[in-house]
């Protein structure tokens, strides 16, 4: 390790430490520099929206406009140190943000520009859209983008096993026959469920002055109307707008976003868990890589290090989404500032989410299904069907058949033979016996085809 990433050493988190170069999607949205081109984005395009929506800004030329938006667009390290040094002196970082744009206009000669930089807004009228871009472009750039292949190599690992028989588990105790495909299949569909909320989701922004009411647009020009133009603005940057507020957007509609990605993750919490179980029972192979080893002294180990890390990412994130909600959801009177440190850790939250979600992709990468052991398991235990055997006995009018049934498999591990052996005691016509001689198991798995159909259909239901 070079010296240029000894900074990875010193990190006291691992997203800018051991992880650092998995983490350059999440730095894009999250970081202080993001977050500082996002407020001189807005800025700019509020200059931008006035000039064309209001007479209060002498009108742009399409020259100085392409001037104004290119200081957004090539937002460079350079800026951000200026940026940086102005709050040093003034400790303010949104109106550091203003007078870096001021030294920007007048060297562009946009000079007579400069007093409406900012005008009739109050910082929050530039956070507020600024985070919200930030995490509609995450949205729509990252997240959904990780979580469709996540979705991708899930699906292919139903299909793989669709037809994989097993040992279905209740309580941790034999129960009924089931396939993989399908019990993976329940995962892809509460994914697909998520994946469309957040697909369609619209974040909410704000630009309503110090206290909500557009006090001073209002009062230096009542000529216009400043719910409209505010409402006009906000849809400008493809956001939703909410004109009732107080100095701060209510994050009601930022927090129900948080929730769908925390149930995105609680989902997959589930899922690393149970490929942590299915290959304790061999269900998986793991696929060993040479150089690597499982234990600093058990020799032998090949660990499913993947699922369990994936396990405690998300773990954590959660935990973080779980804290917005419960801060966030509630600011004194008309503003108090202890939501703005906790909105700079957003990218916390959603870099432990992706780093998770790319050791799950790892894990399903170093994974092969075990169909022969799947199946052994099955047949070891034909005490199962009892319960097919109860319904049939019900069927034909025996009110006693769950404790007949009862009496002779509860607790019991049983053979074919000894499942044979029981039909041909129960009082049933020989016919009737002949059909409930299975040769099989996998016979009585139920609808297991018709159920991953559903699942990986892309049809409404």
């Amino acid at each position: 390790m070079d010296n240029d990433n000894f900074h990875q050493l010193k990190a006291i988190s691992i997203l800018d430490g051991r992880n650092w170069d998995k983490m350059e999607d999440v730095r894009d949205y999250f970081s202080e520099f993001a977050l500082m081109k996002y407020r001189v984005k807005t800025e700019i395009l509020y200059i931008i929206f006035l000039s064309e929506n209001t007479k209060i800004i002498p009108g742009l030329g399409k020259e100085m406009k392409r001037q104004m938006n290119e200081i957004w667009q090539d937002f460079s390290k350079k800026d951000a140190h200026i940026i940086k040094q102005h709050e040093a002196k003034i400790n303010h970082d949104v109106k550091a943000v203003e007078y870096f744009l001021r030294d920007k206009f007048s060297l562009l000669k946009l000079s007579k520009l400069e007093p409406f930089i900012h005008i009739g807004l109050t910082s929050y009228d530039v956070n507020i859209p600024a985070y919200a871009q930030m995490l509609d472009g995450f949205r729509k750039e990252v997240l959904l983008a990780r979580l469709g292949i996540l979705m991708e190599k899930l699906s292919g690992l139903v299909r793989l096993t669709s037809e994989m028989s097993m040992l279905g588990r209740t309580h941790g105790q034999p129960a009924l026959p089931t396939t993989m495909g399908k019990e993976l299949a329940v995962f892809y569909q509460r994914l697909k469920k998520e994946f469309k909320n957040l697909y369609k989701w619209n974040f909410e922004a704000k630009l309503t002055g110090a206290v909500g009411n557009y006090n001073a647009l209002s009062f230096v020009y009542p000529q216009y109307d400043w719910l409209e133009q505010s409402r006009k603005f906000i849809r400008s940057l493809s956001l939703s707008p909410n004109v009732v507020t107080t100095q701060i957007i209510p994050y009601d509609n930022w927090l129900a976003f948080f929730d769908s990605v925390k149930r995105t993750n609680y989902i997959l919490n589930n899922l690393a868990q149970d490929m942590w179980w299915y290959i304790s029972l061999d269900y998986f192979h793991q696929k060993k890589k040479e150089e690597e080893v499982g234990s600093s002294t058990m020799s032998h180990k090949v660990n499913p290090i993947t699922f369990e890390n994936a396990e405690g990412n998300l773990q954590l994130a959660n935990t973080m989404f779980e804290f917005f909600g419960r801060k966030l959801s509630s600011s004194r009177l008309q503003r108090d500032l202890s939501d703005s440190t906790i909105k700079r850790d957003f990218g916390l939250a959603f870099g432990f989410t992706l780093l998770a979600w790319d050791s799950l992709l790892s894990g399903f990468s170093r994974v092969s299904p075990n169909k022969e052991k799947m199946e052994e398991d099955l047949d070891s235990h034909w005490e199962i069907f009892s319960e097919g055997l109860q319904t049939y006995l019900r069927s034909c009018g025996g009110t006693k058949a769950f404790e007949l049934l009862k009496d002779k498999t509860r607790g019991n591990v049983l053979t074919r033979k000894d499942v044979y052996d029981l039909i041909d005691g129960l009082p049933i016509k020989k016919k009737e016996k002949e059909f409930l001689k299975i040769d099989s198991l996998k016979k009585y798995q139920g609808l297991t085809k018709q159920i991953i159909d559903v699942a990986l259909s892309t049809k409404e239901e």
